[in-house]
């Protein structure tokens, strides 16, 4: 079990025996109790915020020592911006995981075909890329990864089974609604924030670069979520492969790292 979801046993039944005073022995201070509780929130937020904690829940967010490393691109399809990328891992011979969003499959079938058709591994990102996925309730959750994993076998045949929720947070509602639509949770080991509008392409290199190393997992963008503007990894990419290339790295598909998922 990893350590975050220990602390988390060990702070709900240490909440729990506070509760039990109060009612059948000495109240405890009410500052005491104030403090007890924010600092459960506190952990509990930290847990949905870095799923790399594994708090509430099983997450494939990195490899092995002896394994090479993995690019996934969120956001996508986008007839344009994806295509490009796709294009420079062509040239490179390389592989990578796109991570889509339901909605935008509807609209460009064709793209999720062509990225099955290249070769490279599908994933699930929601589909409305919901900021607020982590506060909605298992079922939906359930039925949002089913909705998007049909628009997807829709558009090429194949049904992903990897899923990455919209902004990476993982709650428990997030975990649960997960295992019943029988999927894996995925996250990150570095990310360069290539996402945001103006990302300066120097920094999301450095900041990719500072995290390279066998079994990183690395999150980068094939769209923008609203399609306003063109990520800048589109410029990075050659230059990030250049880089792996350079400290003697492989790309390999993220499909090699499953089996390091807990069960």
């Amino acid at each position: 079990m990893p350590p975050a979801r220990i602390l988390l046993v060990v702070a709900t039944l240490g909440g729990i025996a506070l509760m039990v005073r109060s009612v059948w022995g000495e109240p405890i201070p009410l500052e005491y109790a104030v403090a007890a509780l924010l600092a459960y929130i506190a952990l509990a937020t930290a847990g949905v915020l870095f799923p790399q904690l594994e708090m509430f829940g099983d997450v494939l967010w990195r490899g092995e020592a002896d394994q090479g490393v993995v690019l996934t691109f969120d956001d996508g399809p986008h007839p344009e911006h994806t295509r490009r990328i796709l294009n420079i891992l062509e040239e490179n011979n390389v592989r990578a995981t796109f991570f889509l969003v339901g909605r935008k499959v509807k609209l460009f079938p064709e793209v999720v075909k062509e990225i099955a058709e290249r070769g490279h591994g599908l994933g699930l990102h929601g589909y409305q890329h919901d900021r607020l996925f982590s506060w909605k309730t298992p079922k939906y959750v359930e039925e949002d990864i089913q909705r998007t994993q049909q628009a997807i076998e829709e558009a090429c045949g194949q049904r992903p089974t990897l899923f990455r929720p919209p902004i990476g947070h993982v709650s428990t509602r997030t975990a649960a609604g997960a295992k019943k639509a029988g999927v894996t949770l995925v996250a990150w080991s570095v990310r360069g924030r290539d996402g945001l509008k103006n990302a300066d392409p120097d920094k999301v290199l450095e900041r990719l670069s500072a995290g390279l190393g066998p079994g990183a997992i690395l999150l980068l963008h094939d769209a923008a979520e609203r399609d306003d503007f063109t990520p800048v990894s589109i410029d990075v990419l050659p230059r990030l492969l250049e880089e792996i290339r350079s400290q003697q790295l492989s790309v390999v598909p993220l499909e090699s790292f499953l089996e390091e998922v807990k069960t």
